[in-house]
């Protein structure tokens, strides 16, 4: 009688036990390795790349005690400076607001950085209040459609490509969708790399939810 009492509790520390071995194995590999850059592709969507009326730059993370901006913020903003300078839009929508207790909205920590690579200040539209990719696309297409814009390029990290160029696509305007360059800034580091692995785990668990949403 005790021991059929007791087996389920057993059984759940034992695959709580295997999870932690589990996960421990894949941030060593992925400290160590490029793991994680290999499963970012597996949600890559990628749009051959044409002029659009704007460009539109997703943020990804920003720390909430300084209000220094993630890696993967970074790189999708530096890569957005690049293509604005290849002439690909006249204006850049930076998108991302204050997310959960988070005092720091993104877009005004990814506006700086564009400024100070170039971008002109007129050439830059703010998008601060959206606290996730859905609210993204419901605000800057708002946005869009005020200026009359028609075709937008979406900016984010290769993992994020898929599920965020679907929320803008559901919303009826031309999007092309684009990667931003990984090379922009030294991803070769241990603690880099168990960030990004954590980026792709956070996408894979929002992939599922959304899922399960039927969105």
């Amino acid at each position: 009688m005790d021991t059929q009492k007791f087996q389920p509790v057993s059984r759940l520390r034992y695959y709580i036990i295997a999870l932690f071995g589990i996960l421990t194995v894949f941030f060593l590999l992925a400290g160590f390795t490029d793991v994680n850059a290999g499963l970012s592709k597996v949600w890559l969507t990628q749009n051959p790349l044409q002029k659009a009326d704007a460009l539109v730059i997703l943020g990804g993370g920003i720390n909430a005690k300084t209000g220094e901006m993630s890696i993967k913020t970074e790189e999708r903003t530096l890569s957005g400076a690049e293509l604005f300078k290849n002439d690909v839009a006249p204006i850049v929508i930076v998108a991302g607001g204050k997310v959960g207790k988070n005092p720091y909205p993104e877009a005004p920590a990814m506006a700086e950085l564009l400024m100070l690579k170039g971008v002109p200040f007129e050439s830059i539209v703010q998008e601060d209040q959206s606290e996730n990719t859905w609210e993204n696309a419901q605000n800057v297409i708002a946005i869009t459609r005020a200026n009359n814009w028609k075709k937008l390029i979406v900016l984010t990290s290769d993992f994020h490509t898929y599920r965020a160029c679907k929320f803008f696509r559901e919303q009826g305007v031309d999007i092309i969708c684009r990667s931003a360059d990984r090379n922009v800034i030294n991803q070769h580091t241990f603690k880099r790399r168990i960030l990004g692995s954590k980026a792709v785990l956070r996408e894979f668990a929002a992939n599922c939810y959304y899922w399960l949403k039927g969105k």
